[in-house]
């Protein structure tokens, strides 16, 4: 094989190789990819979703406190009241629409428990309101009534959202150990392809460098005239077998001219 197509062929194993080594890492990166925008498409958006309700829950707490502080007139009654029931709405629906977003089934789990803790706080509620409406806005005995019992659902909030922060958490350090794994990946994918670069082109060119030397003591032996049990073994079909066989032709033409050159000076001698 001629050396200009074993170069051409290497060139193209390089690239071949390297156009490997790169689908690789696109894959690799395209996987990590994937598993953050499932991450942010799911855990993340169920954090978030949990933090949202917490604060719906805890501000319709606070309208409570608004309806028995400051309630006494028609309008502000009228008001905080609204403020209240919106609030409850929208803890319910925060709730609902968690509870379909989560895979997590102990936090699927506590949504359920709030749920039903929810229901039973705003049942108190309702009656307070009503005692508190007919009582003549008698805010300490509504107060009495639903003391205490919003803390068993701000419990369970307070889980749901330290559950969903702690399955962000672990979900990111899985992403984070994948990722660890497709760097040392490439890593030793990228060593064993450079190492097989370096072999296959260290063979190449001691190959080349071998039969050049060869072929240079040859030449500084004909350079000298020492051609004496000169041999030319130079295999090979490429450009430096070619050279060789064309050495063989000149110094098998340089052993005929010495040769005629000895029998002149022999027939001289015996004139």
């Amino acid at each position: 094989m001629k050396i200009s197509m074993k170069l051409g062929l290497f060139l193209i194993g390089v690239l071949v190789l390297f156009v490997g080594l790169a689908g690789s890492l696109i894959r690799q990166a395209e996987a990590v990819s994937a598993g953050y925008d499932a991450l942010l498409a799911r855990p993340v958006q169920a954090s978030d979703r949990a933090r949202v309700m917490q604060v719906d829950f805890k501000k319709q707490v606070q309208e409570w406190k608004d309806i028995l502080l400051r309630g006494s007139s028609p309008a502000d009654l009228e008001k905080y009241t609204q403020n209240f029931h919106a609030q409850s709405a929208a803890t319910d629906r925060d709730a609902a629409a968690l509870l379909s977003e989560l895979d997590d089934s102990q936090a699927r789990q506590l949504v359920t428990e709030f749920t039903a803790a929810h229901a039973t706080l705003n049942a108190v509620y309702e009656k307070a309101y009503q005692a508190y409406v007919s009582g003549g806005f008698d805010f300490k005995a509504a107060d009495a009534m639903v003391r205490g019992q919003d803390r068993a659902p701000t419990d369970i909030c307070d889980r749901i959202v330290g559950r969903l922060g702690a399955y962000v958490s672990e979900s990111v350090a899985t992403q984070q150990a994948a990722a660890a794994v497709a760097r040392k990946t490439s890593l030793i994918l990228a060593g064993v392809l450079l190492f097989i670069l370096w072999a296959i082109g260290s063979i190449i060119v001691k190959s080349i460098l071998i039969r050049l030397k060869t072929l240079k003591g040859v030449s500084d032996r004909l350079a000298s005239g020492d051609i004496d049990g000169l041999s030319i073994d130079i295999s090979g079909r490429d450009e430096i077998g070619d050279f060789g066989e064309s050495m063989k032709g000149v110094v098998a033409a340089v052993e005929e001219l010495m040769s005629m050159s000895g029998s002149g000076k022999d027939s001289q001698a015996r004139a």
